[in-house]
């Protein structure tokens, strides 16, 4: 019957019964191959990619935003 790890949520080192580590606390595996890397290096740059186009959205949405509020105030003021 296989040792079970308590230590999985609390974000602890997991080792496994020869005391070898599998996992850092960083959640990347220590023990990784070339094809692994690249691919994690992949994904690293897709999630930069969609963090910079979301920012990019955010500014353009906070301008537009700050555009309209602008645009309402000038308008409420010319009713009063």
């Amino acid at each position: 019957m296989a040792a079970v790890d308590n230590n999985k949520k609390s974000g602890n080192t997991n080792t496994n019964s020869t005391g070898n580590t599998d996992k850092t606390n960083s959640g990347t595996p220590a023990n990784t191959s070339g094809a692994d890397a690249t691919a994690f290096q992949a994904q690293v740059q897709e999630l930069t990619n969609v963090s910079l186009e979301a920012t990019k959205r955010s500014v353009q949405l906070r301008t537009l935003t700050t555009n309209l509020q602008t645009i309402k105030k000038a308008a409420d003021e010319r009713v009063s």
